[in-house]
């Protein structure tokens, strides 16, 4: 192993190396450093940096490695984490001005979840403002850029995580998802993005004032960005650690062996629901033919309403930030934030409480629905995004635009999935998604490591210059 190229590892080696003695704790977190001061300044990923308290807590585990003392999975290995979850002794800004002095007194529960497995957390990841937007940049922590070019979205809303971990900043980065905010970030930065069942993993932020809308509660979870399927592997099981404070959770089933073994898989390259660009659409088609290789039983054919309960999905979390919700937050957040809101909700349909109730109504039906569909087809495999990745800002273009964004993004809403590499469109790169079954994560990740045997070992990359 080469000391000088220790910040590229994924996880599963850096652990290894550590718990090996061939490289200690500190190192692996001076070489993150090292690596965070040479590219975040360019890319504007990390907006907090927790040098001193990192290095302290690297030196505290390699000296609990060398008298012998329990090690976790993750034991002294340098992650991210987002800005919109507690960190103890630091604000939790979500990116609003108003927020910069907001303290936390305590972890929240994913950042108590990878200290537990042995995690360093070196730095916290930007947002877009109330991370309301698939596009990261706010007035109080500034603009991320994608590593894959100056002018590329890394996508939101968990965007810094994204550019972070691809440009080789901390080995998983810890994100959450409602609505794409780890997918897409995963697919515009060429990384792996999972966004687990909601209830497998604790969400909890004790700084929190309020408790969260009920969309949120039933549709937005904690999950993570890495290189490797290996590494999801290990950040979900250290997320998943149980937490108390969050009545959702559920206990993760135990392992089926059959879960890894092949099955029918269902295509939706978005064409006609989503006008999807031909280029990506033969990526889908290609991802397809390499399940097909290793024995899956592959079809095109969607499920049940597809682009309907993408547009229900959105335009119910839209009306739950109504009234007197949608006042405050205008009030808190930037113009960015409040243009973006403004002409994406003007995009769907504007429900008053008796819609809302129907609504509910109508998204129990579509997921029975799907239900049924994934008995007889239990992978769905769909674009992250139905168009290459988005300049920066190209929210801000209008209603029209955000028209043709939104019907991009619609295989993002509300379901459980894996996002990962297929290859590049329009030169940046462009992503699939992995759908299965409530608490069928072990599915999703077995069909992720058989594509990843094509795709190849990620490592990160070097800046795309304008």
């Amino acid at each position: 192993m080469i000391a000088d190229e220790v910040w590229s590892w994924d996880a599963a080696a850096t652990a290894a190396a550590i718990r090996a003695r061939a490289i200690s704790s500190r190192e692996a977190v001076e070489a993150s450093f090292a690596r965070l001061h040479s590219v975040n300044p360019q890319i504007n990923a990390v907006v907090e940096v927790l040098e001193e308290e990192a290095l302290t807590a690297a030196d505290e585990a390699d000296r609990a490695l060398a008298n012998g003392g329990a090690t976790g999975a993750l034991h002294g290995v340098p992650v991210t984490t987002k800005i919109n979850v507690d960190v103890a002794g630091h604000a939790t800004t979500n990116g609003l001005v108003a927020m910069k002095d907001a303290i936390a007194l305590e972890d929240g529960s994913s950042v108590a979840n990878l200290r537990r497995a042995g995690a360093i957390v070196i730095g916290r990841t930007n947002v877009p403002a109330f991370c309301y937007r698939w596009f990261t940049g706010n007035d109080l922590h500034g603009v991320t850029n994608n590593p894959w070019g100056p002018r590329l979205s890394p996508g939101g809303s968990s965007g810094g995580a994204g550019a972070a971990l691809a440009a080789g900043i901390g080995t998983i980065a810890h994100g959450n998802d409602v609505a794409g905010s780890l997918r897409l970030p995963a697919g515009a930065c060429g990384v792996y993005g999972m966004r687990p069942t909601v209830g497998r993993l604790p969400s909890y932020n004790p700084s929190a004032a309020v408790e969260r809308s009920l969309c949120l509660q039933i549709g937005a979870t904690e999950g993570a960005l890495a290189r490797s399927v290996r590494d999801l592997r290990l950040a979900l099981a250290a997320l998943e650690a149980p937490d108390p404070r969050d009545p959702w959770q559920s206990p993760p089933p135990q392992p089926r062996e059959d879960l890894r073994m092949p099955c029918r898989v269902a295509i939706v390259t978005g064409e006609e629901e989503f006008a999807t660009a031909p280029e990506i659409a033969a990526l889908v088609r290609r991802a397809g033919s390499w399940l097909r290789d290793a024995g899956y039983i592959v079809d095109e054919v969607a499920p049940p309403r597809i682009a309907e309960i993408a547009e229900l999905w959105m335009a119910m979390l839209f009306a739950e930030s109504s009234g007197p919700t949608r006042e405050a937050m205008f009030a808190l957040g930037d113009e960015a934030f409040r243009r973006s809101f403004t002409d994406t909700s003007a995009n769907y349909p504007q429900l008053d409480p008796s819609a809302m109730r129907q609504a509910w109504e109508r998204r129990l039906s579509i997921q029975r629905e799907w239900s049924v569909f994934l008995e007889q087809r239990p992978v769905i495999l769909t674009p992250t995004s139905c168009q290459p990745t988005f300049p920066i800002d190209h929210d801000l273009k209008g209603k029209e635009m955000l028209a043709v964004i939104a019907k991009a993004f619609s295989p993002l809403s509300s379901v459980a999935g894996l996002a990962l590499p297929a290859g590049f469109a329009a030169g940046a790169p462009a992503g699939v998604q992995i759908v299965c079954g409530r608490f069928m994560e072990e599915r999703c990740l077995a069909v992720a490591a058989v594509l990843e045997e094509r795709i190849g070992r990620l490592r990160p990359i070097d800046l795309v210059a304008a």
